[in-house]
């Protein structure tokens, strides 16, 4: 036993368990073959272990790998992190302008998400057969037009139009951009971006909403859609000129994150047979190794197709992770966690825009300061932590890393989650200044951050081959969360008081936070039982490379 993690009697190795410090493993006679880490992380065992090929994302300069994710990241503040959010600080002014219901008004953004969840599985199929970059691009497209309809006239219909057709936009970028990581960077480098990701996705809405309701307040609802259009059009030139491809088949013996059988020995010899090829004199015809790409290369939308399976197949696929129990949990508690915070922006509005408060849609964007900051703390705490406690764990772990090291931040998740949503219904509930509400709310998101972090980085992990399938159930069950949210979330408050509906969520995330201690205790049986068991497998789903295609 590891550090509390049960071993496994049925597996020699379980796929998500990685050698990564040889130091502390004493095992530098086999790794030494194998590529590793530079500079202070010389220790680390590269995993996954990049190929010989120029144009396997994990080769590529890290400058450009965070100028990829930096421009995904801008992406997804937009057709996530804002599109969501949009109308959240203006609901209650925007019903009197037009004259109709509140709940009509919120349930106007819970058919953008509506349209956000059921377009997942077709983003996760689409992007598993020809790749993310077309995903991505025609993403965004989607918010452009969506956009354009909104900006055209103050209308409930073109309103209604405009949320729905800007919905389709959200899906690859809550779900494909955290697959993106996985793709482009090692284990030991993933908490500090899925962090900043996590921040973004979550936390920055909380600023879109105070953005967004000063905009409505001072020019009104056709310039919210004016100026939310100019930052769409930059960020898909920029996404087209320096985002490529970053869908790669390699040998599947590279990939020692996902491999039942580590074989590092005999991948150590063949990275050495590589070396020696390339630097034979004579020989840097011969060689197998791919031609680098150049920038107009990499401009292409179409890279070919990455599977030849059909996608009625893959748009299974993330239905098939619920059958999957570790996975299951990391789509369950990190979407709940996630709709809980958005179950209370929703209906900071109805409640804030009466008495006591009375505020306009400005006044009320501005309690999106305390989750905002919240978030912020949150996402640095993790950023700044996540990497290095995991290489605190593998060290006193002999050396070997396991996901469930990742579930250790639910402990601050849950404290936090508990303290904030159960304090901030009650002070909503007895009238207490609007400072002390946005503090409490803060509280509250620094948790759910941690939390979504902690099982979003133990479910990349775990299983990376199916990244794009547990993401995107991911956001196919909160966005479904968030519809039903917008559907009642404000009734329910009407009915009984706001303090009822944020003990449910305090009273869940706790719930959802201690849930994962059994899953760290027995994470490692539960992955060795999937991969025994594996139903991408069985229907022969893979998109890893033959081994034949290596030396």
């Amino acid at each position: 036993m590891g550090l509390g993690v049960l071993e496994d009697t049925k597996l020699d190795h379980v796929p998500g368990t990685v050698l990564l410090n040889d130091e502390a493993a004493h095992a530098e006679a086999i790794t030494s073959g194998l590529k590793h880490g530079r500079g202070r992380d010389a220790h680390i065992v590269l995993s996954p272990q990049p190929s010989e090929d120029p144009n396997d994302p994990l080769n590529w300069p890290m400058w450009k790998k965070e100028v990829i994710i930096a421009i995904l990241s801008f992406g997804a503040m937009l057709n996530a992190g804002t599109n969501g959010p949009l109308l959240n600080a203006s609901y209650f002014s925007m019903s009197e302008q037009i004259n109709k219901p509140l709940t009509t008004l919120v349930l106007v953004s819970g058919y953008n998400l509506l349209a956000a969840g059921c377009s997942g599985p077709f983003v996760c199929a689409f992007s598993r057969k020809y790749g993310k970059r077309p995903v991505f691009l025609v993403s965004t497209l989607f918010d452009i037009i969506g956009t354009a309809i909104g900006e055209a006239r103050v209308s409930y219909k073109y309103l209604l139009a405009a949320r729905i057709i800007q919905g389709f936009s959200t899906s690859a970028f809550e779900s494909l951009i955290v697959a993106t990581v996985g793709d482009i960077y090692f284990v030991h480098q993933r908490g500090l971006r899925i962090a900043i990701i996590n921040f973004i996705l979550n936390a920055a809405s909380s600023l879109a909403s105070i953005i967004c309701g000063q905009v409505f307040q001072d020019l009104g609802w056709l310039w919210l859609f004016h100026l939310f259009q100019i930052f769409l059009v930059a960020q898909f030139v920029l996404m087209f000129l320096f985002c490529p491809e970053t869908t790669y088949i390699r040998d599947i013996r590279y990939d020692t994150d996902l491999n039942r059988d580590e074989k590092l020995e005999e991948l150590a010899v063949i990275e050495h047979s590589h070396k020696e090829t390339v630097g034979e004199p004579g020989q840097g015809e011969t060689t197998s190794i791919p031609k680098k790409k150049s920038f107009v290369q990499e401009l292409a939308v179409w890279t070919g197709v990455y599977s030849h399976d059909s996608i009625l197949k893959y748009l299974l696929g993330p239905f098939l992770t619920l059958l999957n129990p570790a996975g299951c949990y990391a789509v369950i508690a990190s979407g709940l966690l996630n709709s809980w915070y958005v179950g209370s922006a929703i209906i900071l509005s109805g409640i804030f825009s009466g008495p006591p408060w009375n505020f306009d849609a400005a006044r009320v964007g501005y309690i999106g300061a305390g989750p905002f900051v919240g978030g912020l703390l949150g996402s640095l705490a993790c950023g700044f932590t996540g990497d290095y406690v995991i290489k605190y764990l593998t060290k006193k772990n002999k050396g070997v890393y396991e996901p469930g090291f990742r579930l250790v931040f639910m402990i601050p998740a849950c404290i936090a989650c508990g303290l904030g949503m159960f304090l901030f219904g009650y002070t909503m509930s007895i009238g207490s200044p609007a400072e002390l509400c946005a503090f409490l709310q803060g509280v509250m998101m620094f948790g759910v951050l941690i939390g979504i972090f902690s099982t979003l980085s133990y479910g990349l992990d775990s299983f990376r081959s199916q990244s794009n399938e547990i993401f995107v159930m991911n956001m196919l069950f909160k966005n479904f969360m968030f519809y039903g949210l917008s559907n009642f979330a404000n009734d329910w408050v009407a009915a009984n008081g706001p303090e009822q509906i944020m003990y449910v969520f305090g009273g869940t995330s706790i719930f959802l936070s201690l849930l994962a201690i059994p899953v760290y205790i027995w994470g490692k049986r539960l992955r060795s039982w999937w991969t025994r068991h594996d139903l991408f497998v069985l229907l022969k789903m893979e998109t890893h490379g033959p081994v034949n295609e290596m030396g």
